[in-house]
C-alpha cells in the first residue's frame, strides 16, 4: 500500500511540474517593426539640405531612446521592448532605418500601440555601466553624467538663416531628464500572426520641430537646448511635439 501511495505521490509531482514547464514555454510569433526619420515625409539623411520655411539647413545628428513599447489590446497590454535605441545617422552611412524584431509575440488583434519617449525613470536612474556592451543603455556617447541622466533624443545641424549661402548658426536640441519624458498612444488596427506585414513608426523631425499651432520653432532665437539640469523648457517644448511628429502603420 505505501509503494501505491509513493507512485501515486510520485505521479502527481510529474503531472504538476509537466504543466509548469509547460506554461513557462515560449510563445507566439516574431513581430518586425522598422523605424525611419524623416524630414517633411522625406527620408532624412545626414548633410543632406532641407527647406525649414525660410531657411535652408542640413542635420549632422539624429538619434534617439524610446521606451516601454507596448501593443493595446483594451485592457491588455503586450510589452514588447523595456528600451531601444535609434542612431538614424550613423558614422558610417548617410542614414538608417533599423527593423527590430520582437520575439515571443502573441498572435492577435490590437487597437493601438503606445510609445514612452526618452528613458523610463526607473532605467534612467542606471548609468551605461550597469549594462553590458550591446544594450541600448551602455552607450556612452548618449549618457549626460552632469545630469545623471540619459540624452533622450539628440537632434544637431547647422542652418543659413540669412539665406546667403553660408549655414553659420549651428543647432543642437539634446533632451533629458525626467521631466522631459512623455509616452504616447496610437490608436489604429495592428494584426500579429506569422507572415504578417512588419509595423512601420516614422518620426518626422520638421513636424518635431513644429508647435501645436503650426508654427515652426524659432531656431535663430533658440539654437540650443540648456545646459543646465534646471533648465529643460525647450526639451519639453520639442518632446510635446513627438505625437504629432510620430505616424504608425502596418
Amino acid at each position: 500500500m505505501k509503494k501505491i501511495t509513493l507512485l501515486l505521490t510520485l505521479t502527481s509531482f510529474a503531472f504538476l511540474f509537466s504543466c509548469c514547464d509547460q506554461g513557462t514555454e515560449d510563445t507566439g510569433v516574431n513581430f518586425d517593426i522598422t523605424f525611419k526619420a524623416t524630414f517633411d515625409g522625406v527620408q532624412l539623411e545626414k548633410s543632406k539640405d532641407y527647406q525649414f520655411g525660410s531657411i535652408p539647413l542640413f542635420f549632422e545628428a539624429c538619434r534617439m531612446y524610446v521606451s516601454d513599447i507596448t501593443l493595446l489590446n483594451g485592457s491588455k497590454e503586450t510589452l514588447l521592448s523595456e528600451v531601444e535605441y535609434f542612431d538614424f545617422t550613423p558614422a558610417n552611412a548617410s542614414f538608417a532605418t533599423p527593423t527590430i524584431t520582437f520575439k515571443n509575440v502573441p498572435e492577435g488583434d490590437y487597437t493601438g500601440i503606445r510609445i514612452g519617449y526618452g528613458v523610463k525613470a526607473s532605467l534612467n536612474a542606471k548609468t551605461p555601466s550597469d549594462f553590458p556592451a550591446g544594450h541600448p543603455l551602455s552607450v556612452e556617447t548618449d549618457y549626460w553624467s552632469g545630469w545623471s541622466s540619459y540624452i533622450f533624443s539628440t537632434l544637431d545641424g547647422k542652418a543659413d538663416p540669412d539665406n546667403n549661402g553660408s549655414k553659420n548658426l549651428s543647432f543642437a536640441y539634446h533632451f533629458g531628464s525626467n521631466a522631459v519624458y512623455k509616452t504616447f498612444e496610437f490608436a489604429l488596427p495592428i494584426h500579429v500572426q506569422e507572415g504578417q506585414a512588419s509595423a512601420r513608426v516614422t518620426f518626422d523631425m520638421k513636424k518635431l520641430l513644429t508647435l501645436a499651432d503650426g508654427t515652426l520653432f524659432d531656431i535663430v532665437t533658440y539654437p540650443a537646448t540648456s545646459n543646465s539640469a534646471s533648465d529643460v523648457t525647450i526639451g519639453q517644448i520639442l518632446t510635446a511635439n513627438f505625437g504629432r511628429a510620430t505616424n504608425v502603420e502596418q
